[in-house]
């Protein structure tokens, strides 16, 4: 199995070992994730005092995973995992599983170990309902207080932190304020958690107490020696307390393990938004920066993500260095994939807000830069992700490649057909310069396996299409997209979005028809029906196309207002049977009655696309390979799209090479 092990100060490497081996009232669990206690891993990593750091040292002890053999628990079921290593296999007492409750995503349940310090320190400092509460120390067991503080009440949770590079923490928590002590009106709050692990913590600690307070040292303190405001103590009536989860007794911890778990099930507790995604293999970087990164907060290390090929890299390359410009809802995800990748890796990132790209770098690496122009001008910086509203591609991308840039782009190529135009021939003419539009679908490996069988004749000839998309977007999308990170209205606007569901996200649907059929479009039927939800003239939601292509019919229907939407399905038909690409791969044949189908794969995540993406993308540039979806193929969708707001708008069948050559619908 593969194991962590930190092999002295400031060493990490990822190695293959053999499985602990199980005994009598031990549980043996396949760990899907295991998540960085960063106090306690940066303090053995770098060899500070009061670590206890024996090199070659095996880190971690908070995981999720599924039950592998001896436990009550059946086989399959997905638990939590107290004392677990960073690595593939944990074995471990009956009492240090638990199992994880339903659509409870397995990092939130893995940092059992640090809530049950959490909670202690909590309960240490005898916190009452609707009294605030003061949290000193903006690391991950300082977002675990604080998030658990108010999931047991507390009506304002004030975090304070010696400097401002963690404060992106606070976006998910409405009842959490960022504050600094010392204020003239600052009376104080009755009960203040340190959770710094440092000597002066304590002291800003106790001046953040109201007087009377309970002023609670948790976990584990990194220095020798502390200076103790002792008299600030006695003046005051501070009632000064410490806690360490070693202390507590078995009942104890099963008593808070219960009260955690009950927070989790009622999805009152989350910690996910916080926690770096990364598959396991790159642990040595998660670890150098931890080692230097004051922003990070942790990471999940996953150890269910693919091994990487071997021999894919020569030892002497470099993976592709990637610059990302617009860091909302699509930005942020692009960052997630990057740092699962094996060819690439973020170096720099920017967003007209700062905060977000602030936030993108400390969760996923890279720096923060404050402007595009600073951003294209440095050296580390390869390639461009652009991932902004439509209208301002076209600005971008010719920028990026005056800067010497590879540039992909996320779809679609720009607002409207002319601009597209402009820009695939810019890319034609970038001579090195590989340039790209990021359609995700293509990477997915039921895609693949749907084109080859029907490249193969496993269907017959092709006679039809059904394509679906069906979604249930909130009102408040079209102010600041899924999440609302990002507070803009530019979706409203037909001149800078192109339009609204087609252009956003039927467009999707558009690009695997073409690209699983392998022709062109020849004539447009379409459909469309008005938001509800935006109230901007110009932005649909409802959307039906009829694609001709030839003697194949394909029907391609979608909306972002379907309760409970289903997402993606996609079938294409023929003589002899069916093919199926979404939401599970089938291939199903004319066949005597009884034959089964084939049996369908496991279907990829959303990153576990853009990763592939990206990763393709940079062995395209390393190796000279075609990109999977070039600017002249993205205009060619690009063009069925506008034919599809056209044909809607005259009411009868629009040609779409018409409007690809420059001419009227």
């Amino acid at each position: 199995m593969r194991a962590v092990v930190l092999t002295g100060p400031g060493q990490c490497e990822v190695i293959e070992r053999d499985e602990p081996p199980g005994g009598p009232g031990q549980v043996v669990v396949d760990l899907s994730v295991s998540v960085i206690s960063p106090g306690t891993e940066r303090a053995i990593l770098l060899d500070l005092p009061n670590a206890g750091a024996r090199y070659p040292e095996h880190p971690g002890y908070q995981a999720a995973g599924t039950v592998r053999s001896g436990s009550a628990l059946p086989p399959g079921t997905r638990v939590a995992v107290r004392r677990a290593r960073h690595a593939e296999v944990a074995v471990v007492p009956e009492r240090h599983v638990r199992p994880i409750p339903d659509r409870v995503p397995p990092a939130d349940a893995a940092v059992w170990q640090l809530a049950l310090t959490a909670l202690h320190g909590l309960e240490t400092g005898g916190q009452r309902p609707g009294e605030p509460v003061t949290v000193v120390g903006g690391g991950l067991l300082g977002v675990i207080t604080r998030r658990l503080a108010a999931a047991r009440g507390a009506s304002r949770v004030r975090a304070v932190a010696a400097t401002t590079a963690k404060a992106w923490t606070l976006r998910a928590e409405p009842t959490s304020v960022r504050h600094e002590p010392g204020g003239p009106d600052d009376d104080g709050t009755p009960l203040v958690l340190d959770v710094t692990d440092s000597g002066t913590g304590l002291a800003v600690a106790i001046g953040a107490a109201a007087p009377g307070g309970r002023v609670v040292l948790l976990g584990s303190p990194r220095t020798e020696r502390a200076d103790v405001p002792l008299q600030q103590l006695h003046d005051r009536g501070i009632d000064l307390r410490g806690a360490h989860v070693g202390g507590l007794t078995e009942a104890e911890e099963d008593r808070l393990s219960d009260v955690f778990f009950d927070l989790l099930e009622q999805r009152r507790f989350t910690i996910r938004d916080v926690l770096s995604d990364y598959p396991a293999h790159r642990a040595p970087q998660v670890y150098r920066r931890l080692a230097t990164d004051r922003a990070f907060i942790s990471a999940a290390l996953r150890w269910d993500a693919p091994r990487p090929a071997t021999g894919r890299r020569a030892a002497s390359a470099r993976p592709l260095r990637y610059g990302l410009i617009g860091c909302g809802d699509i930005g942020i995800e692009d960052a997630k994939a990057l740092a699962a990748a094996d060819e690439a890796e973020l170096t720099a990132c920017h967003d007209p807000f700062a905060e977000l790209a602030e936030e993108t770098a400390a969760r996923f690496g890279g720096q923060h830069t404050p402007d595009v122009v600073a951003l294209l001008a440095r050296d580390d910086v390869d390639a461009v992700i652009v991932a902004t509203p439509h209208d301002t591609h076209e600005q971008l991308f010719s920028a990026a490649l005056a800067a010497g840039k590879h540039v992909l782009l996320e779809k679609p190529v720009a607002q409207d057909l002319a601009t597209a135009r402009r820009m695939a021939e810019l890319a034609d003419s970038a001579g090195p310069l590989r340039t790209g539009v990021l359609f995700p679908t293509r990477t997915d490996p039921r895609f693949g396996q749907a084109r080859a069988a029907i490249a193969a004749g496993e269907i017959g000839e092709p006679l039809g299409v059904t394509a679906t998309y069906f979604t249930d977007k909130p009102a408040g999308y079209f102010q600041g997209g899924l999440s609302g990170r990002a507070p803009s209205n530019w979706r409203l606007d037909r001149d800078r979005a192109g339009g609204g569901f087609l252009i956003m996200n039927l467009i999707h649907q558009v690009d695997t028809v073409r690209a699983l059929l392998g022709r062109e479009v020849d004539r447009v039927y379409a459909e469309t029906a008005p938001s509800a939800t935006a109230d901007a003239e110009g932005i649909e939601d409802a959307v039906t196309l009829v694609l001709r292509f030839g003697p194949i019919v394909a029907t391609l229907i979608g909306s972002a207002s379907v309760v409970g939407g289903t997402g993606m399905r996609t079938s294409v038909w023929g003589e002899k049977g069916e093919v199926a690409l979404t939401p599970d791969f089938r291939l199903t044949h004319r066949a005597p009655l009884g034959a089964a189908p084939p049996a369908g794969r496991p279907a990829p995540t959303a990153i576990d696309l853009r990763t592939t993406a990206f990763t393709r993308f940079a062995l395209a540039v390393r190796d000279g390979t075609p990109v999977d979806v070039s600017l002249s193929d993205g205009l060619r969708t690009q063009a069925v799209v506008e034919a599809g707001y056209a044909a809607a708008w005259l009411g009868r069948a629009v040609d779409p090479a018409r409007l690809l050559a420059g001419g009227t619908p």
